[in-house]
């Protein structure tokens, strides 16, 4: 609908920007494990064209993963001195070259490809929970559900993709891996289309302004004991230990077992796909709950039994042990991301804590793949393995409850109290105070 004067009605225009932020963290979501799956289904044709080692095998599997834990580290900073929406642009531009640089014959340029696009995925992982903060603060659960379902499914849909894919391309493996630069593409748009938009919103709303209350933002994880933190960061990292192990094992425990390329990818997608039930759910409960301890137990219960599924069940349960894991993982990552701004008082300890968390995660999480690789080999099999993944979900489980309890420290917000700016405007933080929007994502706008 338009006014009079042939421009938008603010309701409309609202609608309009709501929906393209929507769009946008689709596409951001997507992007962030499709480089992870489409490699885990061509490891073998991988390994045979560039004719790797063991360990060379182990560098491209887990060197990113290694990236994910060093480079989220830089994210906040990057964030303090330009803006969230702008480094998030960057990422996914990153995330995108990189992915590209699969496709170019040679196999240090795979690994430098690979390793960039985990840096990117790095900065980007780091951001996630804050884009959600600060685009959608009414609806920080459902968010978090929708963005935890995109990162979930993508892994899978590239890993059952990406075979028939490299067939339909004259089976080439190389344009299979480098054709998913493009979502990366997509969003680094969108993103870039946001930041342009609430630049300009926030210099509007600087000129119209004629007294600006400033509210200083908290000192990053002031109040936020080191109890609570160190948990949600072992939930973080333990959870991300077994999506990177399932990612990097699963399709080639069910090809040692005599399953073809295109059902052990169709097996992982099963798993992705079906994530996105509790990755849907869980946030949306868990901001209706003062306590998660018992979603946190839920999810370790669901991904424990299908990881002695996949143990005991030979190829013949492999359907519903993936669905098992796929409901574990999903309700898992969904609440580690909601639990860092349920836990937190504003987009920047948001930021620092996510940053914390997934530093120190994502370089546990490396360990996930090469000590299941390292057991394979030693063991000449995969009971070993499975057996340890299965014992990581013990301490996964105690994480979940002390993350979960919120106690007298938590000063985190809820969904009912949680400020409500009409986007584009500036975000409130937690503590409902508005703030300057030269302060709304913990960066001033350039001028």
């Amino acid at each position: 609908m338009a006014d009079g004067a042939g421009s938008p009605t603010a309701p409309d225009a609202v609608w309009r920007a709501g929906a393209f932020a929507v769009a946008a963290i689709i596409t951001f979501g997507v992007s962030l494990r499709l480089m992870f799956g489409s490699a885990s289904s061509l490891i073998d044709e991988i390994r045979d064209g560039y004719h790797l080692d063991a360990v060379e095998v182990a560098l491209l599997t887990t060197g990113p993963v290694v990236c994910l834990g060093l480079g989220a580290s830089v994210a906040p900073r990057l964030a303090r001195r330009f803006s969230v929406l702008s480094v998030a642009t960057v990422a996914m531009a990153v995330l995108a070259v990189g992915t590209a640089l699969r496709a170019v014959p040679g196999w240090p340029i795979l690994l430098v490809g690979t390793l960039l696009g985990g840096l990117g995925i790095a900065v980007a992982n780091v951001l996630g929970p804050v884009l959600i903060r600060l685009l959608f603060p009414r609806r920080i659960g459902a968010m978090t559900g929708l963005l935890t379902a995109l990162i979930c499914v993508s892994a899978g849909i590239a890993s059952g993709i990406t075979p028939p894919l490299t067939r339909a391309v004259g089976d080439s493996w190389r344009t299979g891996l480098g054709a998913w630069a493009i979502p990366a593409v997509l969003a680094a748009a969108a993103m870039a289309v946001l930041t342009v938009g609430r630049a300009r919103g926030l210099r509007r709303e600087a000129r119209a302004m004629t007294e600006v209350a400033v509210v200083p933002t908290p000192a990053p994880t002031v109040g936020l004991r080191a109890r609570m933190r160190w948990a949600i960061t072992g939930f973080m990292g333990i959870q991300s230990l077994l999506a990177y192990a399932t990612v990097a094992w699963v399709p080639t425990i069910y090809r040692d077992r005599g399953v073809s390329a295109d059902k052990a990818g169709l097996i992982f997608a099963v798993l992705s796909v079906s994530s996105i039930v509790t990755a849907l759910g869980v946030p949306v409960l868990a901001t209706r709950m003062r306590s998660q301890r018992v979603l946190a137990v839920a999810v370790v219960v669901l991904a424990t039994a299908g990881i002695l599924g996949v143990l005991t069940t030979g190829t013949w349960g492999a359907w519903p042990s993936a669905v098992l894991i796929g409901l574990g993982q999903g309700g898992a990552l969904s609440l580690a991301l909601v639990l860092m701004n349920l836990r937190t008082a504003s987009a920047a300890e948001a930021t620092t804590l996510s940053a914390f968390a997934q530093t120190v995660g994502y370089l546990l999480a490396a360990t996930g793949p090469i000590a299941m690789g390292v057991l394979h080999s030693l063991t000449d099999g995969w009971s070993v393995p499975l057996i340890a993944l299965a014992a990581t979900m013990v301490p996964l489980a105690v994480c979940g409850v002390v993350a979960g309890h919120p106690g007298a420290h938590d000063r985190g917000m809820s969904a009912a109290a949680a400020p409500v700016p009409a986007y584009p405007q500036s975000d409130t933080g937690g503590a409902g105070v508005a703030r300057s929007p030269i302060h709304s994502d913990g960066a001033r706008p350039n001028p």
